[in-house]
């Protein structure tokens, strides 16, 4: 399951109240290994989205 930026904000939320990674990923409904990444980029997963090119690998006819 993808992480959505409310789940982020939550975190974040938690962490500022208590300071405690574990209860904040908990909080948020997120493993600690996924709260970790969010708190280190300082971003949110809608910002970490790279512009995506359908082309194919086949040359355009």
């Amino acid at each position: 399951m993808a992480v959505t930026d409310a789940q982020v904000r939550k975190l974040k939320e938690e962490l500022t109240k208590h300071g405690n990674l574990g209860l904040a990923a908990a909080k948020a409904e997120m493993d600690r290994k996924t709260a970790r990444k969010y708190r280190q980029k300082k971003r949110l997963p809608s910002e970490l989205k790279l512009p995506r090119d359908w082309r194919g690998t086949r040359p355009s006819k």
